[in-house]
């Protein structure tokens, strides 16, 4: 603890500051790639510095331990840790980018500040020590939260046709939905199962997470209609080739930002189900994706 006079350094006082403005405000109003890298490089310095001031004797694992953390942490690994804790009512998030690695050079540069800072240089007072350490933890924490946002219907009316039949296009989707249902279920009670409407249900928030089809009480004429709290969307075919349509993604945006999100919800929509459509397709040995067509409006809704 002797060494807690280095968090009186400027640069880790800076490196604060912007993180605190920057998740505050600079993402809410601009919400781009530059807000994005920023915190996790004021961040990346700021937190191993503080903790390794706090525990000097320990300064090489803290920093090596956050590297670590935050390669994890920005990784599609990290996703059940972040669904379990949400499933609690919590709202913690991360944007999942192999680019925000470029952040880690932070770290490097933290130690070496930490390494050559004089403790006798900044004698503040114990209370001023104290306030900056819990200001300091604090924005550590809110750096993870989600932003203030809003809930976004994207009008898409996009449609993806396949050369194989409906049913097996409703059953693809049904096994979509109950992989990732299974991944996001981390503890008991968290998610509801209606078993009369084979809709699945946050216990808590009670957003339609997904609805398992029965194709034994569909005709085969029957044009498909069903609403997630991610996505609408329409089913039609026959027994050689089927169409699904895609009318809405809802997605979370910045309540502040006037981006327009269509390129960004079909992206997301087709990685997250299409793309798996595709892998099964080329699994079972059928045939690819074979037109799309689409007319784009948007429309906001507050949350």
């Amino acid at each position: 603890m002797e060494n807690t006079n280095k968090i009186g350094n400027p640069v880790f006082i800076i490196s604060v500051l912007i993180l605190i403005t920057n998740d505050f405000y600079l993402k809410a109003a601009f919400h781009n790639d530059l807000t994005g890298k920023l915190s996790d490089f004021a961040g990346l310095f700021a937190f191993p510095f503080l903790f390794s001031a706090l525990l000097y004797k320990n300064k090489n694992k803290i920093h090596l331990l956050t590297a670590l953390i935050f390669v994890i942490w920005k990784s599609e690994f990290s996703q059940v840790f972040i669904n379990f804790v949400n499933g609690f009512g919590l709202s913690i998030n991360r944007v999942v980018d192999a680019t925000d690695n470029i952040a880690l050079v932070a770290i490097p540069i933290s130690y070496f500040v930490l390494l050559i800072s004089d403790e006798n240089k900044y004698d503040f007072k114990p209370a001023f020590k104290k306030a900056l350490i819990i200001i300091s933890c604090l924005s550590f924490m809110a750096t993870s939260r989600r932003p203030i946002q809003k809930k976004m219907r994207v009008s898409i009316e996009k449609e993806y046709v396949f050369e194989f039949s409906k049913r097996e296009l409703v059953s693809r989707l049904n096994a979509i939905q109950i992989k990732e249902i299974s991944s996001l279920n981390m503890m008991p009670r968290n998610i509801n199962f209606d078993s009369q409407t084979n809709v699945f249900q946050y216990q808590y928030s009670k957003d339609t997470l997904a609805v398992l089809l029965d194709y034994k009480q569909i005709n085969d004429q029957d044009t498909i209609k069903f609403k997630t709290s991610f996505a609408e969307i329409l089913i039609s075919g026959n027994e050689t080739d089927s169409k699904l349509k895609l009318l809405a993604v809802y997605k979370f945006a910045p309540r502040f930002s006037a981006e327009k999100y269509q390129d960004k919800a079909i992206k997301e929509f087709e990685q997250k189900i299409i793309k798996k459509i595709l892998a099964s397709m080329l699994l079972c040995g059928n045939s690819r994706i074979v037109g799309l067509k689409h007319a784009v409006t948007l429309h906001s809704l507050v949350q």
